[in-house]
């Protein structure tokens, strides 16, 4: 993305990213203030904060996992990763954190997250919305993770109401 905006030329970047997308439309915002006008993360996991029992279940295989003939993970999405040959890259992925970045983020920025959302807390949101100065949170109620398919009435028209404000 970053090199098709530096190579066509564009102006005036409105970026709107989901969940992983929005970590790299985030990490864009953060390297390239100067390209953007607007951006919207939705649901995006901007901030890497494993909860005590994801915590707990990573130290326990780190040692289990030497000692168990199979190699499953117990996580189904890396052991897929894993047999693509992508299990390190997942590896790396998933606690990558933009904590540090988010407050060189300049465009002004609405973030939209689905109340409730389990795949990214709403805390991400709220924790997000103190590191990027200005930046404007709105929640859809009762949503999930895919509010722009739960309810795309309201999810358009908050993207609308921003994009044109």
């Amino acid at each position: 993305v970053e090199k098709r905006i530096q190579t066509a030329h564009y102006s005036g970047v409105i970026l709107l990213g989901h969940s992983f997308g929005g970590r790299i439309a985030a990490l864009i915002a953060s390297r390239r203030p100067s390209w953007l006008t607007k951006l919207v993360l939705y649901g995006a996991p901007v901030i890497y904060r494993p909860t005590a029992s994801v915590q707990a279940r990573i130290a326990i295989a780190k040692i289990v996992k030497p000692l168990l003939p199979t190699r499953s993970s117990g996580n189904s999405e890396l052991d897929i990763a894993d047999k693509k040959g992508l299990g390190a890259i997942f590896r790396r992925v998933v606690p990558f954190d933009l904590t540090a970045e988010l407050p060189s983020i300049a465009a002004p920025t609405l973030l939209l997250w689905g109340e409730n959302d389990t795949a990214v807390p709403l805390a991400i949101a709220r924790e997000s919305k103190e590191l990027i100065k200005g930046s404007e949170l709105k929640i859809l109620p009762g949503a999930g993770h895919n509010a722009h398919l739960e309810n795309p009435t309201l999810f358009a028209g908050m993207v609308n109401r921003f994009i044109q404000t």
